[in-house]
């Protein structure tokens, strides 16, 4: 407070005009032929608040508090006697005639990491995309060659017990696949999916279904039935 109140008796003795904290740190960047772009890299605040600070633009600029950093952060890279500066901004600033705001800008500080398509990672993706599609064929290859086909069957539910004497057999399999039923060929869709009804002749039934793929692999499900008479 002593140094803003000798600095404040200087220029007035003297008739010079009082400059803000905002021109004092312009005058020294320009001096030092700093562009803002430069400053805001090395002290991590945003050009439109270093320009705000600037201009004396208080109501462009969040809290005192925050204020006040910048003027440290700013006077700091200058090689400013930075309690001065803080000084002179106590002076000239004041809270009822300049009420602060909390900009966008500064809700995302600069060092928030935000994502960016450049060239390098539109490449990255499409090498990455290309990778999984030739895996995703691999193992496609291998499923068809090695295994057998996919084979769901909803009904009938393993030791299912009815009293008609015929039941409906539903599932589904691979759209390619042949199915059949108690080694009789049924149809499939071209989704893959098959009803078919078979009748029971005993009081307990064992009903087979297979999936045979065109490599000749074949999945197999077992369902036991009971006929109530």
């Amino acid at each position: 407070m002593e140094s803003s109140r000798f600095y404040d008796k200087v220029l007035t003795r003297y008739n010079l005009p009082m400059r803000t904290v905002g021109q004092i740190l312009k005058e020294e960047r320009e001096r030092k032929f700093y562009t803002l772009d430069e400053i805001e890299k090395a002290t991590k605040i945003r050009k439109e608040l270093l320009k705000a600070l600037e201009n004396g633009e208080y109501s462009k600029l969040p809290p005192p508090t925050f204020v006040q950093g910048f003027i440290k952060n700013y006077g700091k890279f200058l090689g400013l006697n930075c309690e001065k500066l803080l000084a002179i901004f106590r002076r000239e600033f004041s809270e009822g005639q300049n009420p602060p705001r909390i900009l966008e800008s500064f809700s995302n500080p600069l060092d928030k990491k935000r994502f960016r398509l450049t060239p390098t990672r539109v490449l990255s993706l499409l090498v990455l995309g290309l990778i999984l599609i030739f895996f995703g064929y691999l193992w496609f290859e291998y499923r068809f060659l090695v295994g057998g086909p996919f084979l769901e069957v909803s009904q009938p539910v393993d030791q299912q017990a009815v009293s008609s004497p015929s039941i409906q057999v539903i599932g589904r399999t691979d759209a390619e696949a042949k199915v059949s039923i108690n080694d009789q060929e049924i149809q499939v869709d071209p989704l893959g999916k098959f009803s078919q009804e078979i009748k029971l002749s005993d009081n307990v039934n064992t009903v087979k279904i297979s999936a045979t793929a065109k490599s000749g692999k074949q999945s197999k499900i077992e369902r036991t039935v009971f006929l109530k008479k």
